[in-house]
């Protein structure tokens, strides 16, 4: 008979089996991170194998990006109602299930579908997590979970590139294996969770907002679909008309969930949190940074293996300077974001910024582009997105009261997801427009944009509160 844990405390007698659990549940959220990056590497294989244009490409990317982002929130509140362990479980079996069928997908169509489903089921798994160490853990132990969370966070980004090179190698029928792998580790995940998890709810049963998901599901379809589109079919009228229809539907999106709030019930997106100007800032600045990282290595993969006839695992090596730079200075930014959060935040955009502009500059006057050549503009971007990207929605999050932290969370988590796959949209779009002037001229207008995208991001670093709450 399982044993129902409240979510208002720890449990009385702590559970023995406490850390065990958290070491499954986090192979699960290892899983998750892996999976996002572990495509991109593989991305030009897929679309030899698969005969599929730029566009599915970036579908196969945000197709997944989307349905965690929009079912984040409601995969939160599913396993407040019907228990986490239970939630986890079921995310688990989804996922290693829709990893079977990308494996088998006969065509880019499957896969996207498949893509969508993983993304989904990653949903329901990933913010039982967090919830997990809430509810398992005592206050003096939570510190040393979350660093314990942290740490898988930056080993899975130091993992991927490698992972995925090593299984796609110069193989392009290879790339079936970066879900085949995640078969065997979802099976150790599930067995684990369902031998050591306790399950846990939530003391106030929330209601689902469905039809909150609903609409904003359709709105950014119809803003995100003719974007992904756009450049192969020569941005015809009603790709334009499908972005103009979104704005209609997000304000009916905005209107209902206002309308929500005000009834006192639970709404997906909180409205009245938009009136604090350091929550609004914070946003900006999530979607300008988060939009812009899966874009750019999207960009460098299509570049480097199209362009230039690199292996995936060059190009996984290559990109592996990414996360020592962000390894460097991640556990830095954590331990000082209460005192020097903002500047932190500020630092690391200029580096971005800069980053940014080494790579313009070394694509255009390198003569035969190596992995050498980019290293330094990967190191240093590394370095500066370690300094964001680990307290980056906590800053942002510093002025919100106390009563409303857990839903602007899950509203600023949705962000970052979603922000993910616009950023795919948007970038990959540019990206296939410029194509016709070569592969490192579309690559330097490519990374250009999201470069300004940083420096918007710097510039709204003033409106974000100077301190923090400390992170422990």
């Amino acid at each position: 008979m399982t044993t129902v844990q409240r979510a208002a405390g720890p449990p009385q007698t702590a559970d023995p089996r406490r850390w065990a659990a958290l070491a499954i549940v986090l192979l699960g959220v290892f899983m998750d991170l892996v999976d996002i990056t572990i495509v991109l590497v593989a991305a030009p294989a897929i679309q030899t194998d698969l005969g599929a244009g730029h566009s599915s490409i970036q579908w196969v990317v945000a197709a997944y990006a989307l349905g965690l982002g929009l079912l984040l929130i409601t995969g939160g509140r599913l396993g407040d109602l019907f228990g986490r362990k239970r939630m986890f479980l079921t995310g688990v079996a989804g996922f290693t299930a829709a990893s079977m069928a990308c494996g088998l997908a006969q065509g880019i169509g499957m896969l996207i579908a498949a893509r969508a489903v993983q993304g989904a089921a990653a949903a329901m798994m990933v913010p039982q997590a967090l919830a997990t160490i809430q509810v398992a853990f005592s206050v003096e132990e939570r510190p040393k979970a979350f660093g314990i969370y942290g740490a898988v966070n930056g080993v899975a980004a130091a993992a991927a590139p490698i992972i995925g090179g090593l299984l796609v190698g110069d193989d392009p029928t290879a790339w079936r294996w970066v879900f085949w792998v995640n078969v065997p580790i979802g099976v150790i995940a599930f067995i684990g969770a369902a031998a050591l998890m306790r399950e846990s709810r939530a003391e106030r049963r929330p209601r689902l907002d469905v039809l909150g998901v609903l609409i904003v599901t359709l709105g950014l379809l119809l803003a995100l679909y003719p974007l992904v589109q756009g450049s192969e079919l020569g941005w015809p009228w009603w790709g334009w008309a499908m972005m103009a229809g979104s704005l209609p539907v997000l304000a009916v999106f905005a209107y209902t969930q206002a309308r929500r709030e005000r009834a006192g019930g639970m709404p997906l997106v909180p409205t009245s949190l938009f009136r604090l100007r350091s929550f609004v800032a914070g946003l900006v600045i999530i979607v300008a940074v988060f939009s812009s990282i899966s874009a750019l290595f999207l960009v460098l993969t299509w570049q480097l293996q199209q362009g230039h006839h690199f292996t995936a695992l060059r190009t996984g090596l290559t990109f592996l300077a990414w996360p020592v730079g962000l390894a460097a200075t991640s556990g830095m930014a954590v331990q000082h974001a209460a005192k020097a959060g903002r500047r932190l935040v500020a630092v690391g955009t200029v580096l971005l910024v800069l980053s940014m502009s080494t790579l313009v500059a070394t694509i255009g006057l390198a003569d035969d582009l190596t992995s050498w050549h980019l290293v330094p503009g990967l190191l240093l971007g590394g370095i500066g997105f370690g300094m964001v990207a680990p307290i980056l929605v906590h800053i942002g999050l510093s002025g919100v009261p106390e009563e409303n932290a857990g839903a602007a969370s899950g509203v600023a988590n949705t962000v970052v997801q979603v922000s993910g796959a616009a950023g795919i949209a948007v970038v990959g779009s540019l990206f296939t427009t410029f194509l016709d002037h070569g592969t490192d001229r579309a690559a330097q207008l490519s990374l250009g944009f999201v470069a300004v995208a940083f420096l918007v991001g710097l510039v709204l670093c003033r409106a974000l509160p100077k301190t923090a709450r400390s992170m422990s």
